[in-house]
């Protein structure tokens, strides 16, 4: 089972609760916690936030989760596949992925790394989305 490597590869337990956190943002889009916490309640009923939190968090510190920060709204989650960028709609707050050419995005990201002299985790856009399936 492919989620089963990952956590392996990342060097962590394949707990069911892990397995569970992977499956839903395997089959939902960038689900924010509340959405993850209702759906874990349908598998686990007895699964409390901090819980769910607490394996996120966890997913996240070893490089297999990513948090997407939605300005105004809570963040989003997001299975780390390969590198992408998020483009997130400033009128609803959809994540989008962008995996095209984002080798000029690289290169900006290098160039702001430099000019703030920190290293960047991670970028994310905020843009006007004309065809926004959310603000249709």
């Amino acid at each position: 089972m492919q989620h089963m490597k990952i956590l392996k590869d990342h060097g962590l337990k394949a707990t069911p609760q892990r397995l569970c956190v992977l499956k839903l943002l395997s089959e939902h889009t960038h689900p924010n916690i509340d959405e993850l916490y209702e759906e874990m309640r349908d598998i686990f009923p007895s699964i409390s936030l901090a819980t769910v939190y607490k394996n996120l968090n966890t997913l996240i510190e070893k490089g297999v989760v990513v948090e997407v920060a939605n300005y105004g709204q809570k963040s989003k989650f997001d299975i780390y596949h390969s590198p992408h960028i998020h483009v997130i709609c400033e009128n609803c707050g959809k994540v989008y992925d962008y995996h095209n050419d984002i080798s000029k995005i690289e290169d900006y990201k290098e160039m702001l790394e430099k000019a703030l002299n920190n290293t960047l985790s991670k970028l994310s856009i905020v843009a006007t989305i004309p065809d926004c399936e959310c603000c249709r």
